[in-house]
């Protein structure tokens, strides 16, 4: 691994004594300390010392289960609050200091953050796509083409004193930079030195870069240095400017959020990453940087152990949890280093991975395309967990699409984080990208999957180091898991991946092989194979290397169906090249139908059968034909596929909302056909 990742959101009670604050106060009051009656409240009086609930700001306290403590976060400026603003087409004339207390901005106009042009803004602005939560992002709308946009809201705050912290975060493109009664607290480092004029340009994104890289923040920025000592009673004023880039193309966006008095409490996790026999990554988010501690123990009430985070503090949190015995059951709690506990209980706890080589049973769950964050992935979730009841998933594969539209980190939250809490504290995620995760890169927003997972790219959970996360192996039991890369970089046969692949798949010893990819190789869904470029190269690259290697399952998704093979072999070209003869068994593969498909080598060899699956209908459905001659069974229905693995037996069922299992098969090894 080259990144040590970090992320938490952590909730501590907080007394704010006689803190009292407010968007607004009176318009006397405002009128006085700024005569160009900026405000972000409402035009009714209020006193500066009502309630915070009275006076429209935000204080958040949410106590989560496990979490000791609430948060006293108050937010001041947010989507939504008010403001005035000068959008600059050209030179805005006599503009003076218009990021002061006192200049008058009353021709300028009203309006609420965010502000951006048409189709500006993160995730491609308003109707940008299913789930994400990124649609109408945009609240103001600007002229286009402007090369900058300059805008002021007001907060008021009655005791400075009672305020700890600042931070600085929200949603930007490009450049940007604000102030606080005038002073500059915060400038991005794509913005030139100096004074900003109205035309000052952002740094181009560089060629090969991270796209967008200051466009969406994971983590707010603390700013109390230069903040606190700005601050004081009564009406406070908040600028903010944002500067397009050279290239024309480039979106103009603001939706900044300022918040006071942040506390260490989890915003994201705790989830789990990289499991293997004798450790864990434990990985969570916190709002405000710490640095990380995680008890853990065989008894849910005696986690006397402890692996605590090297480093500085940050918001992002990755903690190595090693010196583990195999196939073991610990519990865990995180927190930080000065021993505050923010969660862990017995909904807290993983197993470790049995011997490489045990014959052990495993199951795995996936998922494929399930990104949506609407009541379709919820109820493909449900319908698993009623279907596997008290038994735990060892793992979990994503088949890429997890996070629509975009894959930005906001898009992850809302279609992984809040999805499936659970499911992530308890069971190890090994994730591939799609196209929908890739299309941040290209659209401007940071590539959000890269920074999120730890996934081995130096052979740390077995298999031959990829020096990559792009593509990976790992095992687990007596299974080795493939994981390849359909939607980015080179697919060709002597490409670096697939040389990887004839290196990787040769070198193991596991008794069974499972790859999995975004581009299905096969199918007739919502996606042709015969026409789609990703779905072709793997199909006629990828295929001949893994079925000489003895792989048995192969596992897509792209197509928004769910289609299952017939035991094949050799079928690498357009659905009309397919023969008869490539079905190594043409049964259903049921033990209630025509028998487990059964493969004569225990362990792996050359040609013998591989199942293909696309299961990439859990989040959403598809059409099509549903007729690609390489399958047994198709249907077009939401769902997720169960694998149970134990010894020689692999057993595999596709679990709809309902719980129910619509089709099944198994594949044996070391036996005769019954």
């Amino acid at each position: 691994m080259t990144r040590s990742g970090r992320r938490v959101t952590w909730h501590s009670a907080l007394a704010f004594g006689a803190l009292a604050l407010a968007f607004h106060q009176s318009p006397r009051a405002w009128a006085a300390s700024n005569p160009a009656g900026v405000s972000s409240a409402p035009r009714t009086a209020r006193k500066a010392g009502e309630s915070r609930a009275a006076a429209g700001v935000q204080s958040e306290k949410k106590k989560g289960k496990g979490s000791k403590s609430e948060t006293g976060k108050v937010v001041l400026i947010k989507t939504g609050s008010a403001m005035r603003f000068l959008a600059n087409a050209a030179a805005p004339g006599s503009e003076g200091d218009w990021v002061g207390e006192k200049f008058d901005d009353s021709k300028w106009p009203q309006g609420v953050y965010a502000i951006g042009g048409a189709g500006d803004g993160p995730g491609g602005g308003p109707g940008g796509g299913p789930g994400g939560g990124d649609d109408k992002v945009v609240r103001t709308k600007a002229p286009d083409e402007v090369s900058s946009i300059f805008t002021r809201a007001a907060f008021t705050i009655t005791d400075p004193n009672a305020v700890r912290n600042v931070f600085l975060g929200g949603r930007h493109a490009r450049g940007w930079a604000a102030w606080i009664n005038g002073k500059e607290v915060f400038r991005s480092p794509d913005l030139p030195k100096g004074p900003l004029e109205w035309d000052a340009r952002a740094t181009p994104r560089a060629a090969g870069g991270v796209p967008g890289e200051q466009q969406e923040n994971a983590a707010p920025i603390d700013v109390s240095r230069a903040a606190l000592p700005l601050l004081h009673a009564g009406a406070n004023l908040f600028a903010a400017g944002v500067w397009r880039a050279a290239a024309a193309a480039e979106p103009l966006f603001l939706g900044p959020n300022l918040s006071i008095n942040r506390s260490a409490g989890i915003s994201r996790g705790p989830y789990l990453q990289m499991g293997t026999p004798a450790s864990m990554i434990v990985r969570w988010r916190t709002e405000i940087p710490t640095r990380g501690l995680v008890r853990f123990g065989v008894e849910p009430g005696r986690m006397t152990e402890k692996a605590d985070e090297k480093g500085d503090a940050a918001t992002e949190h990755s903690v190595l949890v090693s010196g583990l015995r195999p196939e073991t059951t610990y519990y865990y709690a995180v927190g930080t280093v000065s021993d505050t506990r923010l969660r862990g209980d017995t909904d807290h706890a993983f197993k470790t991975s049995p011997p490489v080589g045990s014959s052990s049973r495993i199951r795995v769950w996936v998922l494929g395309d399930s990104g949506t964050a609407d009541q379709g992935e919820k109820a493909v979730r449900d319908g698993y967990e009623k279907f596997t009841g008290e038994t735990r998933a060892d793992l979990w594969l994503m088949l890429g699409d997890n996070a629509y539209p975009d894959g930005s980190d906001r898009q992850y939250q809302a279609a992984v984080f809040k999805i499936y809490p659970r499911l992530l504290a308890l069971a190890p995620l090994w994730p591939v990208s799609g196209n929908h995760d890739a299309h941040g890169a290209k659209s401007g927003i940071r590539d959000a999957y890269t920074s999120i997972f730890n996934l081995p790219e130096g052979g740390e959970a077995g298999g031959v180091a990829s020096q990559t996360e792009a593509y990976y192996s790992f095992d687990h039991g007596n299974a080795h898991f493939i994981a390849l890369n359909s939607c980015e970089g080179d697919r060709t046969e002597t490409g670096p991946m697939m040389s990887w692949l004839k290196r990787d798949i040769a070198a193991t010893k596991q008794e069974w092989t499972v790859a999995y990819w975004h581009h299905a190789p096969y199918s007739k869904g919502s996606q042709d194979s015969d026409e789609d470029p990703a779905m072709s190269d793997m199909r006629a690259n990828a295929l001949p290397i893994l079925e000489q290697g003895g792989v048995d399952l192969v596992l897509g998704g792209h197509s928004h169906v769910y289609e299952r093979s017939f035991l094949l072999d050799g079928h690498y070209g357009p659905s009309r090249s397919f023969k008869a003869s490539m079905k190594k068994d043409a049964g259903d593969g049921r033990p209630d139908g025509t028998g487990p498909y059964v493969k004569p080598t225990r362990g792996s060899a050359p040609h013998e059968g591989t199942v293909y699956v696309v299961a990439g209908s859990s989040g959403h459905t598809g059409s099509g034909t549903l007729r690609h001659p390489a399958m047994c069974v198709s249907l077009k229905a939401l769902g997720s596929l169960v694998i149970d693995v134990e010894g020689d037996r692999l057993d595999a069922s596709f679990v709809d909302t309902t719980g129910a299992a619509r089709d099944h098969f198994a594949i044996e090894k070391g036996g005769k056909k019954r």
